[in-house]
């Protein structure tokens, strides 16, 4: 008998939930008014489903984790309750970009790279945030060789301690270059005592969208 009364208060609740909106605004407070209740908000995730008759699932940004009858506090005795998680999805990636993660829930981050020939412009990784969004996408820019220059030191980090191969340069363009790298020590023939700015040779490369 007492499941019966159950079983009813379940199926006028779904009803219930069930009518249009413009439906439920003209009814007065009834007894499926008082099973719907605010999810218990904790912070990017939440139980949804109130105990002890329970429907289950999750809205708007929201996915599902898991199932679970008692979830975080009383126990179902009818249904389930989710416990729900902002998801942001899968992050879109530039055609010559590649995206490495495949965790999306809130506070997971993926790392981006470019393909060869092209530069990455921005912050390689992204994160996603409580709003259900991406931080701002990388983009990936094509680069044009445009042969080797040469430059010193000083220019490409503002240091100088004779150590070419370590440096690198990506800005406005310098020397016709807005890329400078894989650079080489420049052989003069004698030999430096204390560290000082020396010629570097190394590779330039413009975009190619400047370079038409």
């Amino acid at each position: 008998m007492l499941l019966s009364v159950f079983l009813m208060l379940f199926w006028s609740f779904q009803r219930g939930r069930s009518q249009p909106s413009e439906w439920n605004t003209e009814q007065e407070v009834s007894v499926e008014a008082e099973w719907i209740l605010q999810p218990d908000l904790k912070g990017d995730s939440y139980w949804s489903g109130t105990a002890p008759l329970c429907l289950g699932g999750c809205k708007a940004l929201h996915q599902e984790v898991k199932r679970d009858r008692c979830g975080n506090s009383s126990c179902c005795w009818l249904g389930y309750k989710s416990l729900c998680r902002v998801n942001c999805g899968r992050p879109d990636v530039d055609y010559n970009g590649v995206a490495y993660g495949n965790d999306w829930w809130v506070g997971s981050v993926v790392r981006y790279t470019c393909r060869s020939g092209f530069r990455l412009i921005g912050d390689s990784i992204r994160s996603c945030q409580t709003n259900g969004l991406w931080t701002p996408k990388p983009t990936c820019l094509r680069m044009c060789r445009r042969g080797q220059v040469e430059i010193s030191e000083g220019e490409l980090n503002g240091t100088c301690d004779s150590t070419c191969s370590l440096k690198s340069y990506f800005g406005p363009p310098k020397l016709g270059c807005t890329q400078i790298d894989n650079c080489k020590k420049k052989e003069t023939g004698w030999k430096r005592f204390f560290a000082q700015c020396v010629p570097c040779i190394c590779d330039c490369a413009l975009s190619c969208a400047s370079a038409g």
